[in-house]
């Protein structure tokens, strides 16, 4: 069952000498939590760290082709400037039309 927050309020409260108090003292003694299982974690699951800098892990997960991939940024780049230019004109046209129509 979990604690009503007016429980909680009054836990937390302090009077200023507790507060002063506490701060200087070196008890380490935490409050027990009461933690759903399902948001505990896993000790199991732990990351490991890669052996060595770790490249061999990430070479072998994404060959890739230096070429290939400039080719597909400069495709990527010609598409974005390309629909830019056209937006570009398509608002000059309006602002054209809205100044000699009025």
């Amino acid at each position: 069952m979990t604690e009503k927050r007016s429980d909680y309020h009054k836990r937390q409260k302090k009077s200023l000498v507790d507060k002063v108090k506490s701060a200087f003292t070196d008890n380490d003694a935490t409050e027990e939590v009461n933690v759903n299982p399902d948001f505990q974690r896993d000790d199991s699951e732990r990351r490991r760290p890669l052996e060595g800098d770790g490249q061999e892990f990430y070479q072998a997960q994404q060959p890739i082709d230096k070429e290939k991939m400039r080719e597909e940024k400069s495709l990527k780049l010609k598409k974005r400037l390309n629909s830019a230019i056209l937006i570009v004109f398509a608002l000059i046209i309006l602002v054209l039309l809205a100044l000699f129509h009025l």
